[in-house]
């Protein structure tokens, strides 16, 4: 086969996985989320008082990824209903993430604020991984627990821009920019990056990172110089985090959920949870959704991240 035909057959196949992604997630045309109540399933317990367990699991963002199920407005949707509701005495965030956008991250953080603004608990219960925005948005909890094995920290961000300048060449490939301004076309893949256009993505990244810095110092009250120290961007363990006290006791969801209970002046209390009302969307789309996350999603996300991620800021954990 000629260059160019192996070209073509490439992009073909991008184009195929990206076909598979907007039918995966075509749930997202649709507009049964809105004005949603989540449904309580009860867990445990007795009494009018409710301790809510959320969980945070898998990427941060605005919508469903590939290998993903989670999206932060369903999430924001089932704080905002623990939030209103008066029986809801405090919540446990179950944390299983690797991080994600910085934008979805930074108004999860921010609804916790206005969560214990209300007077409820927030404890956090790292999972396997809480790590970069995972970590950001458990600083402002009342109380983290995490298992020694768990992976967290990554404190930092990342702006990853891909660069097929060499394919474009190999393909035969050419674009014509026609642009108003020097920094229009910023970000282009298919040209190398300017000295000038660098420093423009260095300065965005370090905004955000100062703002991580300050949420951590702020949530765990460690002082700012420390934080600094420790926000290299590497990879700790619980027992790692805990000397550095970035979090507070080693535990499980159930040790969680009992502080929570005793932090919120509770003698007994209801465990629940949210659950979306079944939908025939959910219905039909739902085994496939599941079976991609199981399978095709682990392996796409692996060979080709940069066509199943978005360009931006992260607070994100990606080796």
């Amino acid at each position: 086969m000629s260059r160019k035909g192996w070209a073509w057959t490439i992009i073909g196949v991008m184009f195929a996985v990206l076909v598979v992604i907007l039918v995966v997630n075509a749930d997202d045309l649709t507009d049964e989320s809105a004005n949603r109540v989540w449904e309580e399933k009860e867990v445990e317990g007795t009494g009018e008082a409710k301790i809510v367990q959320l969980f945070v699991d898998g990427a941060i963002a605005e919508s469903a990824g590939f290998g993903s199920s989670f999206n932060s407005p369903d999430f924001l949707e089932q704080l905002d209903q623990a939030v209103e509701d008066d029986d809801v005495k405090g919540i446990v965030l179950r944390v299983n993430s690797p991080g994600g956008e910085v934008v979805a991250s930074d108004e999860i953080h921010n609804k916790i604020l206005e969560m214990k603004k209300k007077g409820k608990k927030v404890i956090v219960s790292m999972g396997a991984m809480a790590a970069s925005g995972g970590y950001y948005i458990s600083a402002p909890a009342d109380y983290i627990f995490a298992n020694p094995a768990t992976l967290t920290g990554s404190l930092g961000v990342i702006f990853s821009i891909p660069n097929y300048k060499e394919l474009a060449d190999w393909a035969g490939y050419k674009e014509n920019v026609i642009k108003s301004g020097a920094f229009k076309d910023i970000g282009n893949p298919l040209r190398d990056m300017t000295p000038a256009e660098q420093q423009v993505f260095t300065q965005l990244v370090d905004e955000s990172y100062q703002r991580f810095v300050d949420v951590i110092a702020n949530g765990r009250k460690i002082p700012r110089e420390q934080v600094l120290k420790i926000a290299d961007g590497r990879i700790y363990s619980g027992q790692q985090a805990k000397a550095l006290k970035l979090i507070d006791e080693y535990g499980s969801l159930e040790d969680a959920t009992r502080y929570a209970v005793k932090a919120s002046g509770l003698t007994e209390a209801r465990i629940v949870r949210y659950e979306v009302p079944e939908s025939l969307t959910s219905i039909l789309l739902g085994g496939m959704s599941t079976q991609s996350e199981t399978s095709v999603a682990s392996v796409v996300e692996k060979v080709v991240p940069h066509f199943t991620q978005k360009t931006g800021l992260y607070y994100l954990y990606q080796p």
